[in-house]
């Protein structure tokens, strides 16, 4: 007997395969914002702190500017990378949480498949041993 749920079963499993695989480009998308974010930081540090002439104090300056507003369009990009992974992670409990719920109803239903199976068997078996008693008795008298 076949679970009677087994396409909708077939398709929950697929939704589920998506959402993660969403759950993973998400939190790559993330970890490489995050990353870009940090090499943005480390290259505002790097920018010399030492001023020889007034050229060079306007292109530091123009340089950390640039610099910062740079860094801030990768913080807002950063947590709109988070923001897509939570909602990402979301999606993948959602589609989990369905997926067991089939996986758990497909479960009870073979093992109720099993146990009507193994009651139709005994069934037969037990007319066969009580065909098998009344031939003895009829020959034994």
């Amino acid at each position: 007997m076949t679970f009677p749920l087994a396409g909708l079963l077939r398709v929950r499993g697929a939704q589920e395969r998506v959402a993660a695989e969403q759950l993973s480009r998400a939190s790559a998308d993330r970890a490489a914002a995050e990353a870009a974010e940090q090499t943005a930081i480390s290259s505002l540090a790097d920018i010399s702190a030492q001023i020889d002439d007034p050229r060079a104090l306007m292109a530091m300056a123009a340089a950390r500017a640039a610099g910062r507003s740079t860094l801030s369009d990768l913080q807002a990009i950063v947590d709109m990378r988070r923001g897509a992974e939570s909602e990402a992670k979301s999606a993948h409990v959602d589609a989990r949480r369905e997926l067991k719920g089939l996986e758990r109803l497909e479960a009870g239903h073979r093992v109720e498949s099993t146990r009507a199976e193994l009651a139709a068997e005994q069934s037969v078996l037990d007319e066969m041993a009580v065909v098998n008693a009344s031939r003895r008795e009829g020959s034994a008298a």
